[in-house]
């Protein structure tokens, strides 16, 4: 293990390594692979092998599925706090989507084997997995909810709304990457948009989206 992993480690920016016990960060150390992951890179393609627990040390990681015929849907995405810093999408034994670096950053991988021991002995381990468990279904639920009983106008100006906290601020989006969020495709997204910009809502530049209106957004998202 590298001792630039361990110093990184040291920081504890994930919550469940800075809760747990020292002795139990030492083991996953051991059993881990610390991976530095530039922006961009995938750690895992969709059905490729995994059977690990992904620890997010830094950056921040995009999970999405692909259909056959060239469609993205982006499943979530991992920083080093979601999830309470542990993700399960890789713990089967064939990762359930694509995992993409949004910018560089560190990931610790424990095989799935070796995280259950730990977490047998470890109570704030086993507790983190529980919670990474309901959080991941509660937000899985909530994106069934949105896909399935939201029109795609509404989600592609709750996604942008979501992206700001005030007016005049920008969401660093293409139209592919908006389209992906949302679960359509890059000409209906274009098509909102140039809705938006038309009423005063928003104005679209080269790969992103200024926000003019924040509480006109909010009521084109809640209709």
């Amino acid at each position: 293990m590298s001792t630039q992993g361990v110093v990184f480690l040291a920081d504890l920016a994930n919550p469940t390594l800075a809760a747990c016990s020292e002795e139990s960060r030492t083991k996953l150390l051991r059993c881990g692979v610390v991976r530095q992951v530039a922006e961009d890179e995938k750690l895992f393609a969709e059905g490729e092998a995994a059977g690990v627990v992904l620890f997010p040390l830094s950056g921040s990681y995009r999970f999405s599925k692909t259909a056959d015929r060239g469609r993205r849907q982006v499943l979530c995405n991992l920083g080093c706090t979601t999830c309470q810093g542990i993700c399960l999408l890789t713990m089967a034994e064939r990762s359930l989507a694509d995992v993409v670096a949004t910018s560089a950053g560190q990931v610790l991988l424990v095989k799935r084997a070796d995280f259950q021991v730990l977490a047998r002995t470890d109570p704030v381990l086993c507790q983190a997995g529980w919670q990474a468990a309901v959080e991941c279904m509660s937000h899985f639920s909530n994106l069934v909810e949105q896909l399935s009983f939201r029109k795609v106008a509404e989600r592609v100006a709750l996604t942008l709304y979501d992206g700001v906290a005030q007016d005049g601020e920008m969401v660093r989006l293409t139209q592919s990457e908006l389209a992906a969020e949302v679960g359509t495709t890059r000409e209906v997204v274009a098509r909102c948009l140039a809705a938006l910009q038309a009423e005063g809502v928003v104005r679209l530049g080269r790969g992103r989206i200024t926000v003019l209106d924040r509480k006109r957004l909010k009521e084109e998202a809640v209709q």
